[in-house]
């Protein structure tokens, strides 16, 4: 079975939770001897790599640049034209070439213009091949909604039983949809690292106690420090910090591609407006940091905090509890899905600093539940979160259809 998966995220972009899904998933083919080709987007050149079974190819065309019209952000009109041409006389004829089975697109319906939807359809269409999509994203708008609905998706794959549902509940057939997590690679995220190699990187005493937030910072339709919780964490860090002199915040933010550069520091310089806001510049560390560098990083971490607003799954907390830290999450979205409260985490309301800044000091304070934490959340990843676990039961599921 040849699968050909469509991303406008790849890693080595950024390191956000499709980034990482890709990663995985690229990973699992190599290892497993399956057949499959990779669409992503390139850095600088277009590239083609082949790895055993598995053939990576990035291309330009799937890069596409944001200009400010009316406050608003754009894509150039003869740009997104070219693009989405070059987009579909590829694909058509990759799928020609090497015989592909089935086209699988990821979050075509938030991630790409809707253009993009309409040329892999027409591609597929013409090929008499099943084209499936994987929804990491809630549908917002109309033209999404449209997307998911009207195009002749054989499969809809849902990150969370939360998006399944919202699916769902937005006209979607209940025959067309299937709930598939994404995991988390055990052999790389895992615990007994080196417990001191964040607190080098940032210069802080090997006894501080590090709060650790990891999210991406930028988003072109929405107010992402507040989605993510960023504000509510920054508020709730200050209301703790004078308790203990050895509190640290940590938040670990992706690498920006260079066409995304300046959004990225205008929402740092953001953020920093927050954080001195709150006057605790001495106490909190904003760092980019490499995927390859998280399990380092979650490993010199004493807690885990995403206190967002909304969150289709969250795969940074299944990195953190494969790690053996324990975490405080929101019951938003996907979340109580991985959080259950009391269990292998905390999960309060979003938006309410003053309960996030209770359940910090409860955690630390607390080593029994601290301990009962880190215990359930590995029985948590163990069971229900593996990457190998996954990608074995999607795979199955394709190859049925």
């Amino acid at each position: 079975m040849k699968i050909l998966f469509i991303s406008s995220c790849a890693p080595g972009m950024s390191v956000g939770g499709i980034e990482r899904h890709i990663k995985n998933l690229i990973d699992y083919c190599c290892q497993n001897n399956h057949e499959a080709f990779f669409l992503l987007p390139s850095c600088k050149n277009d590239n083609r790599e082949r790895i055993g079974n598995v053939t990576i190819i990035k291309k330009d065309f799937l890069n596409l640049s944001h200009k400010k019209f009316f406050d608003k952000k754009e894509i150039p009109v003869k740009e997104l034209k070219a693009k989405s041409d070059d987009f579909f006389e590829f694909v058509r004829n990759l799928i020609k070439q090497e015989n592909i089975q089935i086209v699988n697109a990821r979050n075509f319906h938030t991630d790409l213009p809707p253009i993009f939807s309409l040329m892999v359809s027409m591609a597929c269409y013409l090929a008499k091949v099943p084209m499936i999509i994987m929804m990491h994203s809630f549908m917002e708008s109309e033209i999404q909604k449209s997307l998911v609905n009207d195009l002749s998706w054989e499969k809809i794959l849902c990150v969370s039983k939360s998006v399944t549902g919202d699916c769902f509940a937005k006209g979607v057939s209940i025959d067309k949809l299937h709930t598939q997590y994404l995991g988390v690679n055990r052999k790389i995220f895992r615990p007994l690292l080196d417990r001191f190699w964040l607190k080098k990187d940032i210069n802080v005493p090997e006894n501080s106690k590090i709060i650790l937030h990891a999210s991406r910072i930028i988003d072109f339709k929405k107010d992402i420090l507040k989605e993510k919780g960023i504000i509510t964490l920054l508020e709730a860090f200050s209301q703790i910090v004078s308790k203990d002199p050895l509190f640290r915040l940590v938040i670990a933010v992706a690498s920006p591609p260079k066409h995304l550069k300046a959004e990225f520091h205008r929402a740092l310089d953001r953020m920093k407006g927050y954080i001195q806001l709150h006057n605790i510049e001495q106490k909190v560390f904003v760092k980019e940091f490499s995927l390859e560098d998280m399990p380092l990083v979650y490993n010199g971490s004493d807690l885990f905090v995403l206190a967002s607003e909304n969150e289709t799954f969250g795969q940074v907390y299944i990195e953190a509890m494969a790690c053996g830290i324990p975490v405080i999450g929101t019951n938003v979205g996907g979340v109580p899905e991985i959080i259950m409260d009391g269990y292998n985490g905390f999960l309060i309301s979003p938006a309410n600093p003053s309960i996030l800044a209770q359940k910090i000091e409860e955690v630390f304070n607390n080593e029994q539940i601290r301990k009962n934490f880190i215990d359930n959340g590995f029985k948590v990843v163990r069971r229900k979160f593996s990457s190998e676990r996954q990608f074995s039961n999607m795979f199955n599921y394709l190859s049925k259809l």
